[in-house]
C-alpha cells in the first residue's frame, strides 16, 4: 500500500516537474519570437524610451530578422537620439523594401535638412544612372534567366528556318537579332553582378572624419567627411587594409576612411 502512495507521489512531482519545464520552454521561445520582441521595442518606442527600443531592435537585426518596419523604426529612433548620420544608413535600409519605401523617402529628406554640412555633388554619368536604375529594378540573376531565354528563343527561331523555307530568311534575321540581345542583356547582367559584388554604399556616422590618401593616420589629407556624407566604397581594394574602406566621395575624390567612421549598406 505504501508502495503505490509512494509510486502515486513520484508520478506527480515528475509530472510537475513536466509542466514546469515546458511552461519555462514556452516563456523562452517567446521571448525570443522576433514580433514580440518587435511589439516590446516599439512600445519602447512609443514611451520615448529610444535607447531601450534600439536595444531591442538591433538583438531582431542580429537574428537576421529584418524588414523595412524594422530598419524604418530603428532610424526614427536614431533621429530622436540626435545621430543623424545613423538615422541616414536605417532610412536607406528601409527604402530597399516597397512598404516602406515612401516613409524612408520622407525621413531621408529631413534629415538631410538637418545636417549642418552638406557635401558637394558630382552628377553620376548616365551608364552610372541606368545600371543603378537596372539594379534597383531586377536582380542580375533575374537578368541572367530572361538572357537565357531569349538566347534559346533565338536558337528556336534560326533552326525553325531549316524547316519553314518560305520563311527562311525572316526567321534567321529574328533568331539573329534576338541571340545578339540576349547576350547583350547577359553581359549587362554579369556587369551588374559585378558592380554589386565590388560596391557597395556607405554613410558618415560621425561628425567629422579625415579622407587620406593613403590607410595610414599619417597620411596626406585628401579631404574631410562630415556627419552624413556618402560614399561608394570599393571593397575590392578595401581588403587590401584591414580596418579601412577604400572609398569615392559624392565629389568625385577617393581616398581611405577608417572603418569605424562609416557604415556600409
Amino acid at each position: 500500500m505504501r508502495g503505490n502512495i509512494r509510486a502515486k507521489r513520484t508520478g506527480i512531482w515528475l509530472l510537475l516537474l513536466l509542466i514546469t519545464i515546458g511552461f519555462v520552454t514556452s516563456v523562452g521561445r517567446a521571448q525570443n519570437n522576433p514580433q514580440i520582441q518587435f511589439d516590446q521595442a516599439n512600445s519602447q518606442l512609443e514611451s520615448g524610451n529610444y535607447q531601450q527600443a534600439l536595444s531591442i531592435y538591433k538583438l531582431i537585426e542580429s537574428q537576421q530578422t529584418v524588414s523595412g518596419s524594422l530598419y524604418l523604426n530603428m532610424a526614427i529612433s536614431y533621429v530622436q537620439l540626435d545621430s543623424l548620420g545613423k538615422a541616414k544608413y536605417y532610412f536607406l535600409k528601409a527604402q530597399q523594401f516597397p512598404e516602406t519605401e515612401g516613409r524612408a523617402v520622407s525621413g531621408l529628406n529631413y534629415v538631410e535638412s538637418r545636417f549642418s554640412r552638406q557635401s558637394a555633388v558630382l552628377p553620376k554619368l548616365p551608364w552610372e544612372r541606368f545600371f543603378d536604375w537596372l539594379g534597383s529594378v531586377i536582380s542580375p540573376t533575374s537578368l541572367l534567366g530572361i538572357a537565357i531565354l531569349l538566347l534559346n528563343l533565338g536558337a528556336c527561331s534560326y533552326i525553325g528556318g531549316w524547316f519553314f523555307p518560305t520563311v527562311t530568311k525572316p526567321l534567321r534575321v529574328a533568331g539573329i537579332s534576338i541571340s545578339v540581345i540576349s547576350m547583350v542583356i547577359m553581359l549587362s547582367s554579369f556587369y551588374l553582378q559585378y558592380l554589386q559584388n565590388r560596391y557597395s554604399q556607405g554613410v558618415m556616422i560621425h561628425q567629422q572624419a579625415d579622407v587620406l590618401e593613403k590607410p595610414n593616420p599619417d597620411a596626406t589629407l585628401v579631404s574631410q567627411a562630415y556627419e552624413g556624407y556618402g560614399f561608394t566604397v570599393d571593397h575590392t581594394v578595401s581588403r587590401q587594409k584591414e580596418g579601412w574602406s577604400y572609398v569615392r566621395m559624392s565629389n568625385g575624390l577617393y581616398g581611405w576612411i577608417p572603418n569605424s567612421e562609416i557604415m556600409i549598406l
